[in-house]
């Protein structure tokens, strides 16, 4: 089948007018839109790099104020490179602390975690992993140096733990009340054992400083949370220069003024009011600082649920909407380390923009610089020149549109009736339409060549079936002499005992039955996909798979197989079949590449399948004579369909005219139906195995269970041959068909 060369549309006076007013208003609106794309571009760029530039602003102020913590590990660490600091003598580090916590006003802890390196832990121990520092008993200890108290009661609490045997000892001062350790030392735990320890020692992280999240301050332990002071932490293990442990030193940055940090212009140019709102935040969208004065800290999950083992959060007392949506945006966790984002949010209908920078990815855990602005700040006044030249815009269309409206409105009445024809095209009615006189000569030209290709259409379908002529047409081919080889499945039916039963009728009534039988069987196979190749009489040939393509066509074919037979029991059940004996159908199906196309002259051709997979589902349908069956298929359609169908392996044959034997199975029923695979047909599966095994006997004992089985009869007949006159060595177990 060779395809329809491809109509060259011609624009007819209507399409020409309407693609003038199409082709000005698409001008207008392309102008538009990028005069309007690139300022909106342009005003965006700008409006990220001044959140970028805050965004800046703000780390700089945090890494400043975070500085100070490393400025005091610098500081402790070159006194014990100079030998001012030894673990061995308390007083120097308790001295040094001291003087370290003092010049330092942000920091609230300083702590030396310190023992005698021996060695390392290899495997778990008990509360060590692999790699942690293994250090000499009773030679290790903590001097912890902390501020304590508010306003005249404010001093410094000095606190020293050091091991004897398995126990840990504690004591307590405070300066400059105190002198002496305090008699009331609170329970003393093993600090060697605390990540704070344990993490800065490993080889891995040796030079390095590791910083914690936000935590309370130690310090304050017992208070009440809205008292307790915030603190984030950063831990260094020392090293002397003989490259002798020393300990990890652990210092406590106050961070109560965390929220001035974000309080800043970000667009310091304009004189109105900066409607920027600036926040910090974690990647699960947990706030960081304040944004009012009546929002308090709290220990979240990750979840954002109280946990007393959780982060020190944020939990805000009324957080503004667009704030609250920005901290669920999926920015969060897609900016770069590193790097920045800007995104766009809408909240109860009003968009805003989010800019997400991240914020010293080395000195804290995923701390994010979040800045929320309406949209409407950087484009208020771009949104106002777009509505002014839209609104010119419009005008030049209305009085465009209302030049062409005359003249389209006289063709409204000849393409509507145009369309109305091609609809009922669709729709496959060929039947011709009334001659009427359009205005436009282009629109009679089409109605013209419309009533042409009905009546082309009408003349196909006096040459193949009906429904083959739609299927062109849908598919959009015409008919042409030749042919291509496809897989399809074929199906042959035949009515037993025929020839008795239109001998039996009159001329009339022999019509009128074959009629009704054939409509039955045809809407069958339609069903389920299938076409009606030629009727042979009182036959039917169908395929499927061609001219369409449709998937599981053997199980199509097989489903038709039972939908023919039930249609039929259904009409020889109805008043309409007047009483008469039902006829019983046998079906051949089977599933192979053949030629398919047209054939015949150029002027009477028909749409058929010829090779040698038709003649042999011809063959199956013969068979059924010699078995007593109904449904026979080949191998090929019972592989394809044994998940829906029972099958019954009934034969080797070589059907008459081929030397070459084929597996015939016996089509039983749907495997979802309420009856199951009767007993008798694995029997008989036994017995045909005996059978190919030449053990004939055996196969005769085994059929002796299904005497009223037609095919059981005719394989037990065939082993009581062969036990009289065995079969010749090279026998294969093949039967020869003798008829067709």
């Amino acid at each position: 089948m060779r395809r329809r060369p491809q109509y060259r549309p011609r624009l007819t006076l209507g399409q020409f007018i309407g693609l003038c007013f199409l082709g000005l208003a698409a001008l207008l609106v392309a102008l538009l839109s990028i005069f309007y794309a690139g300022s909106r571009r342009t005003i965006l760029l700008a409006s990220e790099e001044l959140m970028r530039q805050a965004s800046r602003r703000v780390t700089e102020r945090i890494e400043g104020h975070l500085g100070e913590a490393e400025r005091l590990l610098e500081s402790f660490a070159w006194q014990a490179d100079l030998g001012l600091v030894d673990p061995a003598r308390l007083d120097t580090v308790e001295s040094s602390l001291i003087g370290e916590l003092t010049s330092h006003p942000q920091v609230t802890e300083v702590t030396l975690t310190y023992g005698r390196a021996a060695g390392r832990y290899e495997h778990d121990d008990g509360p060590h992993d692999a790699g942690d520092l293994k250090l000499s008993p009773d030679q290790s200890g903590q001097v912890s140096v902390a501020r304590v108290g508010v306003g005249s009661d404010a001093g410094v609490m000095v606190r020293r733990l050091w091991q004897v045997g398995s126990r840990w000892q504690a004591e307590e001062r405070r300066l400059p009340y105190e002198t002496s350790p305090h008699a009331a030392a609170p329970p003393a735990v093993d600090p060697t054992i605390h990540a704070t320890f344990t993490v800065p020692s490993r080889e891995e992280h040796r030079g390095r400083a590791l910083w914690s999240d936000l935590s309370y301050s130690e310090a304050d332990a017992g208070l009440p949370e809205e008292v307790r002071r915030r603190v984030v932490s950063v831990q260094k293990a020392l090293w002397s220069n003989e490259e002798t442990f020393l300990g990890v030193l652990r210092v406590s940055l106050l961070n109560n003024r965390i929220d001035e940090f974000t309080r800043l212009r970000v667009d310091e140019r304009s004189s109105s009011a900066d409607p920027h709102v600036v926040f910090l935040c974690d990647r699960r969208g947990r706030l960081i600082s304040r944004l009012g004065s009546a929002d308090r800290f709290a220990l979240l999950d990750p979840d954002g649920k109280p946990d007393p083992d959780g982060d020190v959060r944020v939990v805000p007392a009324s957080p503004s909407p667009q704030v609250a949506a920005a901290l669920r945006a999926p920015v969060l966790n897609d900016v770069a380390s590193g790097g920045s984002a800007v995104a766009r949010l809408s909240v109860g209908g009003t968009p805003y923009l989010v800019s997400v920078a991240s914020l010293l990815e080395d000195r804290t855990q995923g701390w994010l610089v979040g800045i929320v602005v309406p949209e409407a700040y950087y484009l208020s006044d771009l949104e106002a020149s777009r509505r002014r030249a839209l609104g010119v815009a419009a005008v030049l269309m209305l009085v465009t549109v209302a030049g062409g409206a005359l003249m389209l409105r006289a063709m409204r009445r000849d393409l509507g009736r145009l369309i109305a024809e091609t609809t009922r095209l669709s729709g496959f009615d060929f039947a011709p339409a009334r001659n009427e006189a359009d205005t436009f000569r282009d629109v009679q030209a089409a109605a013209d060549s419309l009533e042409q290709a009905k009546t082309a259409l009408r003349a196909l379908g006096k040459y193949v079936p009906l429904d083959l002529v739609r299927q062109l047409y849908e598919a959009r081919v015409e008919p042409m002499l030749g042919a291509q080889i496809q897989d399809v499945t074929l199906l042959f039916s035949d009515i037993a005992g025929f020839t008795t039963v239109s001998e039996q009728l009159t001329p009339n009534a022999l019509a009128v039955a074959l009629g009704a039988y054939l409509d039955a069987m045809t809407r069958a196979i339609h069903s389920t996909g299938g076409i009606i190749d030629k009727y042979t009489g009182d036959g039917v040939m169908a395929l499927w798979n061609t001219p369409n393509p449709c998937e599981r066509h053997a199980q199509r074919a097989c489903e038709a197989a039972l939908a023919c037979g039930e249609a039929t029991g259904a009409l020889f059940a109805s008043p309409a079949w007047a009483g008469l004996a039902p006829w019983r159908t046998r079906f051949g199906i089977h599933r192979a590449e053949v030629n398919v196309g047209h054939f015949g002259a150029p002027d009477r051709m028909s749409f058929t399948a010829m090779g040698d997979g038709v003649n042999l589902a011809s063959r199956l349908e013969g068979l059924n004579k010699q078995y007593g069956t109904f449904i026979l298929v080949s191998a090929a359609v019972e592989r394809d369909a044994r998940e829906r169908f029972h099958f019954r392996r009934l034969d080797r044959v070589a059907v008459k005219g081929k030397r070459e034997g084929v597996e015939v199975f016996e089509l039983l029923g749907r495997r979802d139906a309420a009856a199951p695979r009767p007993a008798f047909v694995a029997r008989y599966e036994q017995a045909l195995e005996a059978y190919f095994a030449r053990r004939f006997d055996g196969a005769l004992a085994i059929l002796d269970g299904c005497p009223d089985d037609a095919p059981s009869q005719v394989l037990a007949e065939r082993c009581r041959q062969f036990l009289v006159e065995r079969p010749p060595a090279d026998w294969d177990g093949i039967y020869v068909a003798k008829e067709k």
